[in-house]
């Protein structure tokens, strides 16, 4: 019978090596430390007459072959790599296959010669990898940049797990269905794209979603608003002013929410804003979220320019009423983490000072719990003890 000692060891050692050092010539000499270790245990336990030698060998054997495929058929090296390097985790690497696969994907897919892939806009999204193309001439069009958003499997899989979270802590803040495919992610954000197009928001123009890897890679392509800088790096004016809290305006007079808004999802041109990230875009939204949205619209303008400017602009479009329940309903994560972070930094007196302009509101709590949150917070805790148990089960048999 194999040795479950060996086989914990084993286990333990693969998975360190497979999930923490990089493939290539680290990993290499990782593989020989591995085999190392493992002999001289097996062959001390064999001295000890702990063990049979195909006891030892038969239970390394085994651990190293299933947990080798494990890691290999659930977590490819080519989709997701081990690597350390300063950025986000949902940023992908666009250079070497994957950038050559993203060419030649363009170019059957949409009849695009691509020239060159850049990353841009990093800092401000977590969900996707940003990326400018710049696109050869055609019969009909001159050479020109389009605008892209690369999404795979972890990004599925960091939603999944992101609202789960959500959910855990906050309760149902709005509807927080996960996405069970990236595919679904590219099908959604480019209906949102053509739902906006028609109702005369300002958004990019889509192009189409490009498969790079089927169920695994997939990039929507639209239209890059060229000359445009974001609306956290701009001289706000009154007219972008206007231009802000009349977009949020349509957006309410259309029955849809943003849901995210902040200043790296809108890019301002000859004193328009534009709105660049509609991947949260809500249908028919609660009267809460509708809120929260007019309150952070407020708020990006607000640090940019002052509160009171941006008050007396608003009731132009909203009543007393709408801007106060807004900044009733605006607490914690009701805003997007940038906007929070900018707060923070440039303006962390400008919600209090919303909130005095506006007629007086009780908070509006977002915190409820439920019988599924409740569910979810247990199964979360008894998954976190199955791994510490696992875990030290495997340092008493290494010990």
């Amino acid at each position: 019978m194999p040795s479950r000692p060996v086989a914990s060891v084993t286990v333990t050692l693969i998975g360190i090596l497979y999930s923490l050092v990089v493939a290539g010539r680290q990993r290499g000499i990782g593989k020989w430390i591995v085999g190392a270790f493992l002999i001289l245990l097996g062959l001390s336990r064999v001295y000890l007459g702990v063990d049979h030698p195909t006891d030892a060998g038969m239970a390394a054997v085994l651990a190293v072959a299933i947990t080798l495929i494990a890691f290999r058929w659930f977590t490819p090296n080519d989709v997701f790599p081990v690597v350390y390097r300063r950025g986000k985790a949902a940023h992908l690497d666009v250079t070497g296959r994957r950038g050559t696969a993203i060419r030649q994907a363009v170019q059957d897919q949409l009849g695009l010669e691509v020239l060159e892939i850049k990353p841009v806009g990093l800092e401000g999204s977590g969900g996707s990898t940003p990326l400018r193309l710049r696109v050869a001439a055609t019969t009909t069009e001159p050479e020109t940049y389009l605008f892209a958003k690369l999404y795979a499997r972890n990004h599925v899989r960091a939603d999944r797990w992101y609202k789960i979270g959500r959910t855990i802590l906050y309760g149902a803040l709005e509807d927080e269905t996960p996405f069970q495919s990236v595919r679904r992610f590219v099908e959604y954000e480019d209906y949102t794209l053509r739902l906006l197009q028609d109702d005369g928001i300002p958004t990019p123009k889509p192009y189409g979603v490009v498969e790079i890897t089927p169920e695994r890679e997939y990039m929507i392509v639209m239209e890059f608003f060229a000359g445009a800088v974001e609306l956290g790096d701009a001289e706000v004016n009154e007219a972008m002013i206007d231009d802000g809290l009349l977009l949020i305006r349509h957006l309410w007079d259309a029955g849809l929410a943003h849901r995210d808004v902040k200043p790296a999802n809108f890019m301002v041109r000859d004193d328009h804003v534009l709105m660049i990230d509609v991947f949260f875009v809500q249908v028919r939204p609660s009267p809460w979220r509708q809120a929260v949205d007019l309150a952070n619209m407020m708020l990006t303008l607000g640090v940019k320019s002052d509160a009171e400017t941006v008050y007396q602009h608003a009731l132009q479009y909203f009543t007393e009423d709408e801007i106060a329940e807004a900044f009733a309903a605006t607490r914690g994560v009701a805003s997007p983490t940038q906007l929070r972070n900018v707060l923070k930094a440039d303006g962390p007196e400008i919600l209090a000072q919303f909130r005095s302009l506006a007629p007086e509101r009780a908070p509006i709590a977002i915190q409820r719990w439920s019988v599924r949150r409740a569910l979810l917070t247990l199964w979360v805790l008894f998954i976190g003890f199955v791994v510490v148990s696992l875990v030290l089960g495997n340092l008493n048999a290494f010990t």
